[in-house]
């Protein structure tokens, strides 16, 4: 049996203010919405994240086409395969994941996740953001040991 979207109404209970891939009159959106019946009052349990193109005219949105995450895992797992895929400017994708309020904690435990895998040593952040080599013998290029200089004073305490 066919929705009747006429019978429908779409309601936003948070608009995560991202518009990404804006020309002209349209843009996409990430929002957090419920698709309800007339009538029916809308529930923020059943509401969704969704990534929608808008058009825009005179104020007014049309709603174009739109994918609607069916887990609440799916946008992190859609970010992180972004990111593995190459998407976004590195410098950029590091400053929002610094600006983070659990960025702190995710480093400091960054060893602990995998156990299996860990020395139970500290390590140089350098050598996880910048692919650090201690063993170098170039000394006379030290952009990376200002780079990391840089991000390791930029990291939150």
């Amino acid at each position: 049996m066919a929705t009747d979207f006429s019978q429908m109404f779409y309601h936003i209970f948070k608009d995560y203010e991202i518009p990404f891939d804006e020309k002209g009159s349209t843009c996409g959106t990430v929002r957090l919405v419920q698709w309800c019946k007339k009538g029916d009052e809308p529930d923020k349990d059943k509401a969704k994240i969704e990534i929608r193109k808008v058009y825009t005219s005179g104020g007014e949105e049309k709603l174009g086409k739109g994918f609607t995450f069916s887990t609440p895992e799916g946008p992190g797992e859609l970010a992180v395969g972004l990111i593995k895929a190459g998407f976004g400017e590195t410098k950029d994708v590091l400053n929002a994941v610094r600006e983070r309020d659990d960025f702190r904690e995710a480093v400091m435990n960054l060893n602990k996740d995998d156990d299996d895998n860990s020395d139970g040593e500290m390590f140089d952040m350098r050598d996880l953001l910048l692919s650090y080599d201690n063993d170098s013998d170039d000394d006379d290029d030290n952009e990376e040991d200002v780079a990391g200089w840089v991000i390791w004073n930029h990291i939150p305490r």
